[in-house]
């Protein structure tokens, strides 16, 4: 490694698919640049060390609190930089009245997100500067003040290898059309509320086509004779979910556009599904207005007649639902390829640090991994499972207080017991 390589460090505050896209997958292309990076969680007891080896630390969903205080320390004291990295609204505290999620009706899980969006604001506060993964989200930091940067979500090598082996297993009927919607969150039931008139229209016309819903999302109970053709399944492991997506013809991605936290969501559903060759319709938000040509590699529906007619394109001809997908396909390989995210981080950080990164030969690295060859760089099954319930809640009690640790204690045994006492439904 050449001498006076950018030392960065990449530090979470959360677990999940968050965690996987703003963290993992950033790392991953802090590393095919060469850089000397490093990944950790902020419950890291080594954490301050491993700060100080750093030019430069990325903050990723970390609510401000003593540990990151003492990091804006120390970071500035010696001339690093320091970088949020924000993926959702989550800095605007007043924005929560928007976000519908039934476990918000147990008021103690409420006051607690709130408090954390607070908390986030101060860490954009503390931080030189962003970066989004939607220019919404940069239009609402802008507003702060701060330097920022869009930096939007990419796929990872593994998942592109794991898109590729569900392809290998696709079997295109003609016997009828499967419509999947896959939710990551108990959020979207507004959005889902969105196209449910244009889907009950379809599949009263249609008698051969099915619903396939995926996660927590809740149809409602209004559906009549048409239930039978709506099958639900959990929430699957990511690397599982393009063997699930694979089997759409159609891929559906709505989101409420009047809603600002679903114009801050990005358009990573729209690049799962192309990962497949699943053509996707989807809400005009900021993000998806981005990724989508109309027509071309996708469609964007504004209201229940749009969702509806391009449904009915989609079913009656075949041949539209390959080419959009396949021009999808290759769109996501050349737009969100993590060589691509890699050459951008490139530029962004050369313009805060105010001088060019110095790079390794850019020949180290292989642009597609050949199977089975996919991580190269950390073993993020193992990363995932970390850290554990247990660590967190001691880092929560070190640097939060009792309080709010009885807090989270307190909305983890609401939600196990959720299936015996359910929450109370937010209209």
């Amino acid at each position: 490694m050449p001498e006076n390589v950018l030392s960065i460090l990449i530090i979470s505050g959360v677990r999940g698919d968050t965690r996987r896209y703003r963290a993992f997958h950033l790392y991953e292309q802090t590393r095919l640049l060469g850089l000397d990076s490093q990944l950790s969680h902020i419950t890291d007891s080594e954490i301050r060390n491993k700060a100080d080896r750093a030019d430069v630390v990325i903050l990723h969903r970390a609510p401000f609190d003593r540990q990151i205080s003492q990091l804006e320390r120390d970071i500035h004291q010696k001339g690093g930089l320091l970088i949020q990295d924000i993926d959702d609204l989550l800095f605007e505290p007043e924005a929560f009245k928007y976000i519908h999620s039934v476990d918000f009706s147990d008021p103690v899980r409420a006051s607690l997100y709130q408090e954390d969006m607070r908390l986030y604001r101060k860490t954009v506060e503390a931080c030189d500067a962003v970066i989004t993964s939607t220019g919404y989200l940069a239009e609402r930091i802008r507003l702060l003040g701060k330097p920022v940067r869009v930096h939007r979500n990419a796929f990872s090598r593994e998942m592109l290898e794991s898109s590729e082996r569900a392809l290998q297993t696709r079997q295109i009927s003609d016997k009828g059309i499967v419509i999947g919607y896959a939710s990551g969150t108990a959020t979207h039931d507004q959005d889902f509320a969105l196209i449910k008139p244009a889907l009950k229209s379809i599949l009263n016309r249609f008698p051969t086509a099915e619903l396939r819903l995926v996660g927590p999302v809740d149809p409602g109970a209004d559906w009549g004779n048409l239930a039978s053709r709506i099958h639900r399944r959990k929430l699957v492991p990511w690397r599982i979910l393009p063997d699930v997506l694979v089997s759409f013809d159609i891929n559906l991605a709505p989101l409420r556009t009047d809603n600002p936290f679903g114009q801050s969501k990005s358009e990573i559903k729209y690049v799962e599904a192309a990962l497949v060759k699943v053509p996707t319709i989807a809400s005009p938000t900021d993000a998806f207005k981005y990724a989508i040509r109309q027509a071309d590699n996708g469609f964007l529906a504004s209201d229940t007649l749009q969702w509806e007619n391009y449904l009915e394109t989609l079913i009656l001809q075949p041949e539209l639902r390959r080419l959009v997908g396949e021009d999808a396909y290759q769109d996501v390989l050349q737009r969100y390829h993590p060589d691509m995210r890699a050459g951008e981080l490139e530029g962004t950080l050369s313009v805060w640090m105010g001088r060019e990164l110095n790079l390794p030969p850019a020949t180290s690295v292989a642009s597609k991994p050949e199977a089975g060859s996919v991580d190269p760089f950390w073993s993020c099954a193992q990363a995932e499972r970390s850290p554990s319930l247990l660590q967190m809640g001691w880092y929560t009690l070190r640097y939060r207080g009792l309080f709010v640790l009885l807090k989270q204690v307190w909305i983890f045994l609401r939600r196990w017991v959720s299936p015996l006492i359910p929450f109370r439904r937010i209209d």
